[in-house]
């Protein structure tokens, strides 16, 4: 996609309901509409989360020289806070709308944004930390007024949304369907209530193509919310890749089991980007997928990568007695 047809799908898109009420409104909800359709478009590099550090150091060079030319930002649907923040700001200015890009004190490289209306203003923006929020329709954390004067408080923020046809009805955000399914698996021991969650249709249906680090996150955060945060550690989960040609990683998934004590009961799920949803991989199929070049895991440290790890181990010496226990029948 070039600058120019982004734009274009961009503006193109816009609801009338946009451009109702005072001109501040107008601002914000403009500055608002901008920030979901971006939020839709691209996706995090996963790459800069769990690679090593010579691969991120790599991505944060490319993507400050990337943020020099939005033709090369349009046409990337992965980047990093860096280069998220530069395509923000330069798609707010071709608008009309002033806006910084902001960076944390040093070493931290991170990079957000501070829209200035022209009513002088100020809205923080962090679109990075929203990308997850934004493709699973849940409420937004990281786009709030700066300074004392609350202009931009939830309600406000929540009627902003339903004009830029990101929800419907004060309802419609998916934490409010979440908190079903927290009702229903409230006295459910951790397996059941996992099987239960990941299983459910409030929490996996309409995030078909997710990627991979958005859905880490938005899986993390849901079962934190269902569970709490003394079951949700429980339950152990680690990403997972392949190599490319250059042996690189290539993060496709992720796995999430809660220990059972026995390989015959561990129940493992990885996640499917092509289904929006975890799925159930029992342990010989890991065991495939594992031959088949998949690594479990990025670091050697991960307690679940060695527990998992572990299981299949058990369950391969298992099989191998039972056919030699019926070799020798």
């Amino acid at each position: 996609m070039t600058a120019k047809e982004m734009m274009d799908k961009i503006i193109d898109g816009i609801p009338e309901s946009v451009y109702t009420g005072t001109p501040e409104e107008i601002e914000i909800k403009l500055a608002l509409y901008v920030y979901i359709q971006l939020g839709k478009m691209k996706s995090i590099d996963e790459k800069i989360y769990w690679a090593n550090g010579n691969i991120a150091y790599k991505l944060v060079q490319q993507s400050r020289e990337d943020s020099k030319d939005i033709e090369k930002l349009a046409k990337k649907r992965k980047l990093i806070c860096i280069s998220i923040a530069n395509l923000y700001k330069k798609v707010l200015n071709r608008l009309g709308i002033e806006c910084e890009t902001r960076r944390g004190e040093p070493p931290d490289v991170h990079l957000d944004n501070v829209i200035i209306l022209k009513s002088g203003k100020k809205i923080f923006a962090d679109l990075q930390l929203d990308l997850y929020n934004i493709k699973t329709k849940r409420r937004l954390e990281c786009f709030k007024a700066i300074g004392k004067e609350d202009f931009l408080n939830d309600d406000t923020l929540t009627h902003y949304l339903m004009n830029v046809g990101y929800i419907f009805d004060r309802e419609g955000y998916r934490e409010n369907r979440i908190e079903k399914v927290k009702r229903r698996v409230k006295f459910l021991p951790v397996k059941e209530a996992l099987a239960s969650i990941v299983g459910s249709d409030e929490v996996y249906k309409g995030i078909e193509g997710v990627d991979v680090a958005e859905a880490y996150i938005y899986y993390k955060e849901t079962i934190s919310q269902i569970l709490g945060m003394k079951k949700s550690q429980k339950i152990y989960r680690f990403p997972c890749y392949t190599k490319d040609e250059n042996r690189e990683p290539i993060y496709s998934t992720f796995c999430m089991f809660t220990d059972t004590g026995n390989y015959k009961t561990l129940v493992p799920y990885l996640y499917s980007s092509k289904y929006g949803r975890m799925l159930v991989c029992d342990l010989d199929k890991l065991e495939e997928l594992q031959k088949d070049g998949l690594h479990l895991g990025n670091s050697e440290f991960s307690i679940g990568r060695r527990k998992l790890r572990k299981y299949m181990k058990d369950a391969r010496m298992g099989k191998e007695l039972r056919e030699k226990m019926e070799i020798e029948r």
